[in-house]
């Protein structure tokens, strides 16, 4: 029994392990190392920002983390779970990425992406308030009394001469 469980646990990690043998990369390391990241199977996370953009049974995500952004292409199918887009009002869902990396895809125009295979959502977005400051919202409400009464002094000056 102990042999068919260690047979078991060997099949689990040697599976894993496979499943992930593609090399977790920053999109700084994938801009210096261009070459030798070309045609390699890596994994890039980051933020989902803008928009999806679909391109028949295709799409477009770009993905950022705190050195810079690339593309993803992958079938559709890949995008439909990705519920939040990072803009001013939202910060997207955090995205592992796993594909081919090309530094000058020949199939999109000579650019740098990454031609996606799985894309797993590691955190998941959400809204962003952004409060006005105390001081703004007096400062909003005490300027333009204080341009009424300029334009106001400015008449009467003009009326006088």
């Amino acid at each position: 029994m102990k042999i068919v469980q260690s047979l078991f646990f060997i099949l689990i990690l040697l599976s894993t392990g496979v499943a992930e043998a593609a090399t977790t990369v920053s999109s700084e390391e994938l801009l210096k190392n261009s070459e030798e990241y070309d045609g390699q199977d890596v994994t890039f996370k980051g933020e989902v920002i803008g928009d999806i953009m679909i391109r028949g049974e295709f799409a477009w995500v770009n993905v950022r983390d705190e050195h810079g952004a690339i593309g993803a292409f992958c079938p559709l199918e890949l995008t439909e779970k990705i519920e939040y887009r990072g803009s001013y009002g939202f910060k997207g869902d955090t995205l592992s990425v796993r594909g081919e990396f090309h530094r000058a895809c020949s199939e999109h125009g000579g650019d740098m992406d990454i031609h996606a295979e799985k894309i797993l959502i590691v955190q998941e977005g959400e809204e962003r308030s952004h409060p006005l400051a105390p001081g703004k919202a007096r400062a909003s409400a005490i300027l333009p009394a204080i341009v009424l009464l300029l334009a106001i002094i400015h008449l009467i000056a003009r009326r006088f001469r």
